[in-house]
């Protein structure tokens, strides 16, 4: 019954890819076993149990292109799972067709899931093309929109995100994290000194992101901040990312500093990043 159910949900998707040409339809040259292949294998990957999916991720990656049309209508489903999926599959396979569902996907799906991953696919694809549109969605009257661009250009290298992106930043939740995650890859002179405030002040997980884009960025300002991380903040979580970074982007002046962090520090975590960082910066590592 649970089967019957899915592939009614299915059906929809398929229909429209007969409708569409995607898949020949029958009395047209092509016979059942032509058409239930597609029909199946899209039903299969929505399903809830794990093999079903891994099979139909298999079988569609070996028909390559000719599976292309068939997930990209996919993308257009009411299943978030079944979403994933397809985006998934259409940047694994990196076929050039996908592109305009995968940016529809990654500006405009409702599930933040299914957005990043769709966001992966782009830059598996060419995500070069993309970008005039993913800048001219920046300045667009949907703000949700022009977020969700954001993001991805910050995948695509492009500092155009960067005065949204500081934006985000007086978001709250997710949208925060997002925010502060994305200024790690591209940034300007004003994003350091807006990160210090909250790896300083923000939730745990904020601050814990901050510590990461903070040695991305590097510099006194990024480094300063994270020594005094690495030495007051509550929380490992945030202190062993923090010492990590001052290892990767630090200084050799650092060292002594570190090793005065690590005579205090009693978590394991955090002492073998420290060990980790005070070896690097010292040449030893």
């Amino acid at each position: 019954m649970r089967a019957g159910s899915r592939c009614g949900k299915c059906m929809y998707i398929i229909l429209l890819a007969l409708l569409a040409g995607c898949v020949p339809a029958i009395g047209q040259g092509a016979d059942t076993a032509e058409v239930n292949p597609f029909q199946q294998l899209i039903c299969q990957l929505g399903s809830a149990d794990m093999e079903e999916r891994h099979e139909a991720r298999d079988q569609l990656l070996s028909l390559g292109a000719e599976a292309v049309p068939a997930l990209v209508l996919a993308v257009a489903s009411d299943s978030v799972s079944l979403r994933w999926e397809a985006v998934n599959l259409l940047g694994e396979l990196g076929d050039v067709r996908a592109m305009e569902a995968l940016l529809r996907s990654a500006t405009t799906d409702a599930s933040v899931h299914v957005r990043w991953r769709a966001n992966w696919a782009i830059t598996c694809i060419d995500g070069a093309s993309a970008v005039t549109r993913l800048i001219e969605a920046l300045c667009g009257e949907n703000p949700t929109f022009a977020w969700n661009a954001a993001i991805t250009l910050s995948l695509l290298d492009r500092i155009e995100a960067v005065p949204v992106l500081h934006q985000g930043l007086c978001a709250g939740g997710w949208r925060q994290w997002e925010a502060v995650n994305a200024l790690g890859r591209v940034w300007n002179h004003e994003t350091a000194s807006l990160l210090v405030v909250l790896l300083r002040e923000g939730a745990e997980d904020i601050r814990a992101e901050a510590a990461l884009s903070l040695g991305n960025i590097g510099g006194k300002l990024a480094l300063d901040a994270l020594l005094v991380a690495l030495r007051d903040d509550g929380s490992f979580q945030v202190r062993w990312r923090a010492a990590m970074m001052i290892g990767l982007a630090g200084r050799p002046a650092d060292v002594p500093v570190l090793e005065e962090a690590l005579s205090c520090e009693t978590h394991p975590l955090v002492i073998e990043h420290v060990r980790k960082a005070i070896d690097s910066l010292s040449g030893a590592g």
